[in-house]
């Protein structure tokens, strides 16, 4: 699909996205619990190739066990360079929640009028090329913790919550 010069201006401006990249953030994570963590990592697609569904590896993550999952934006044309980290979150288990349950319900927020904001905006124009970075973690404790640690550091361009006060609001001073 070409776009003529007018058009291709709107749709820029409606698909910028804003990084915060602070590097003493970076310095400041506790890594001990990452390291072992790192190699536990799995990438699937979000949707399917038509953008119309969850994607069957969506359906076959495990829906018994808890963990971190990352939304990904990955540009087609220049794979593992052009990649965005847009949103973090966590999948506790519980009796009604798990990381299969918890991914697939970003999907029916994104269809539901009363999703959030970010999140429909998210799925709405990057969905086609979102995939999702998964690793299992037993202790829900670790979970929520990990999640904290990676929000305050990295500042995900769609998480709302930023955990640490501090940090949130100095990112709210601008």
């Amino acid at each position: 699909m070409k776009l003529e010069a007018f058009n291709l201006r709107g749709k820029i401006a409606e698909h910028r996205i804003s990084f915060d990249l602070c590097t003493p953030l970076w310095e400041d994570f506790d890594n001990s619990k990452m390291n072992a963590l790192n190699a536990k990592w799995r990438d699937i697609k979000f949707l399917n190739e038509l953008g119309t569904d969850i994607s069957d590896d969506v359906k076959a993550l495990p829906n018994d066990k808890g963990g971190l999952y990352i939304f990904v934006i990955k540009c087609p044309i220049l794979l593992s360079t052009s990649e965005y980290l847009a949103y973090i979150g966590r999948a506790q288990l519980t009796q009604s929640h798990s990381l299969r349950v918890r991914c697939r319900k970003y999907l029916y927020e994104y269809c539901s009028e009363t999703g959030r904001p970010k999140i429909t905006t998210m799925i709405g124009m990057w969905g086609k090329y979102l995939h999702l970075r998964y690793a299992v973690i037993d202790e829900n404790d670790d979970t929520v913790s990990i999640e904290a640690g990676l929000i305050n550091s990295i500042l995900p361009p769609f998480n709302d919550e930023i955990p640490n006060k501090i940090i949130r609001d100095a990112v709210a001073a601008f």
